[in-house]
C-alpha cells in the first residue's frame, strides 16, 4: 500500500501523537511515532516499513515549515534523529476533520467519536495555551521585538478561542446525547 493511500487514515492519529508530544515538550523519533501507530489496528495492517516512510515524509514536511524541529540523535541509537514540535500543531484544518471522520469505524458510536475528537481538541488547546505562555515570554524578555509578537499572539489568541467554542459545542452535543441515553 503506498503513503498516498495511508495518509486520510494515519493524518488524525500522527497529529494528535504530535500534539500530544508538543503538550509534553518531548523529543521523538520517526521509529517512537511508528511503533505508537502500529498500536492502532486501522493502522497495523499497512506494516512498519510503510508506516515508518509515512512519519519519515511528515516529520520532513514538518521540518521545512518549522513545525517541527531536529534536536540530535537518540542517545541509544546513533543514526535515529531526534526531533521536538516547535509550537502548536494545527491539527484543526476543516479538510482534515472531514476526512478524518470519514476514516473512522461506521460501527463506532457516535458518543465515542464526539470524545475522541474532544479529547483532541483539548490536546490543542493545551498546546495553543503553551505557545501563548511562550510569545508572553518572548515579548517580555525582548520588548524590542513586542510589536512584531504581536500579530503571532493575536493569531494564537483568536485560535486558542476558537478551539475553546469548538470544543463547548461537541461538550453540547454530548451532554444532549447523553440526557437521550443515546449511543448513536
Amino acid at each position: 500500500m503506498s503513503r498516498r493511500q495511508i495518509h486520510p487514515v494515519a493524518v488524525e492519529p500522527l497529529n494528535t501523537l504530535l500534539a500530544e508530544k508538543a503538550v509534553a515538550d518531548s523529543p521523538f523519533t520517526v521509529c517512537e511515532l511508528r511503533d505508537q501507530l502500529l498500536e492502532q489496528p486501522n493502522l497495523a495492517v499497512y506494516g512498519q516499513k510503510t508506516l515508518r516512510l509515512y512519519v519519515r515524509d511528515q516529520i520532513n514536511q514538518r521540518v521545512e515549515k518549522g513545525e517541527v524541529e531536529r534536536v540530535g540523535l537518540h542517545p541509544g541509537f546513533k543514526q535515529r534523529d531526534l526531533f521536538k514540535v516547535m509550537g502548536a500543531v494545527r491539527v484543526v484544518d476543516e479538510r482534515r476533520c472531514v476526512d478524518s471522520a470519514q476514516a473512522y469505524s461506521d460501527g463506532e458510536p457516535l458518543t465515542t467519536k464526539l470524545r475522541r475528537d474532544s479529547e483532541q481538541l483539548r490536546a490543542q488547546m493545551e498546546a495553543s495555551h503553551l505557545q501563548l505562555q511562550a510569545l508572553q515570554e518572548i515579548a517580555d524578555k525582548y520588548p524590542d521585538a513586542r510589536d512584531k509578537i504581536t500579530s503571532l499572539f493575536d493569531q494564537e489568541k483568536e485560535q486558542a478561542r476558537a478551539l475553546g467554542e469548538k470544543l463547548k459545542a461537541y461538550a453540547k452535543v454530548q451532554q444532549m446525547l447523553a440526557e437521550e441515553g443515546s449511543d448513536a
